[in-house]
């Protein structure tokens, strides 16, 4: 599938939505993005992406005509200016619109750390919905992305818990982790999209389960964590009422 960020400079917003997109999407998807104007890469915008850890190798500013060969799965604006431009062009795409204020014209010395932050969390929640839409669950194969997925506390206690049976109840984790339900929630349809969880509903409950599609390497790490930090799994009290 291909995606095409756009907006007026590609200097910036789009830049940095493409190479965010690249990372989090993986080899399922192509990404590129481009401009109706565009003119250098900002140089704070590539900043803020290597400290995020994202790879900025390869990024320039490209021009719309550029790409004119090229045929999108999804076409994704992030400024009016692109949108208004551009939607008539890409009448047989799916066209997104998605207005992002400009940071080169912020007085905000946040302003790139910001919009890089909101960029990756819409990214995030597109892919889940087409990941979703498509229900086929996306399965992290790299060890880089696996423990970044495992590197966040809540994400690896409920992982460890889910090791040690069958499956469990969306309650019984808020029990064991002492979290909030709609948090835990969050937590456990990540390590779903990640293809870590599989899930089923029964009446008002969800219950999670490890995928079987899981590499043996990775069952084994969660399974030798799970034995070698008995702090991380903690007694279920049944709640499902």
């Amino acid at each position: 599938m291909k995606v095409l960020f756009l907006c007026s400079a590609n200097s910036a917003r789009s830049l940095m939505a493409e190479a965010i997109f690249r990372q989090l999407a993986g080899s399922d998807f192509e990404v590129m993005s481009a401009g109706t104007e565009p003119t250098q890469p900002q140089a704070e915008a590539l900043d803020v992406l290597q400290a995020m850890g994202v790879s900025t190798t390869g990024l320039k500013s490209k021009a719309i005509d550029e790409l004119e060969d090229t045929e999108f799965d999804y076409v994704i604006s992030l400024c009016d200016r692109a949108r208004v431009e551009c939607q008539a062009d890409f009448t047989e795409q799916n066209f997104v619109a998605w207005d992002f204020p400009d940071p080169v014209e912020s007085r905000d010395s946040e302003a790139f750390k910001k919009t890089a932050h909101e960029l990756s969390e819409r990214i995030r929640m597109f892919l889940f919905i087409l990941r979703k839409q498509s229900d086929t669950p996306h399965l992290y194969n790299s060890p880089q992305d696996f423990f970044k997925v495992m590197a966040d506390p809540l994400r690896l206690q409920l992982i460890v818990q889910t090791a040690g049976t069958d499956e469990i109840c969306v309650c019984d984790f808020v029990s064991a982790t002492g979290m909030s339900q709609p948090k835990v929630s969050r937590h456990l349809a990540q390590l779903r999209e990640y293809g870590l969880l599989l899930d089923r509903k029964e009446g008002r409950w969800v219950y999670y389960r490890l995928n079987p599609a899981l590499p043996d390497w990775m069952r084994e790490v969660i399974t030798t964590t799970r034995s070698h930090n008995p702090q991380l799994v903690k007694d279920q009290q049944n709640e499902c009422v």
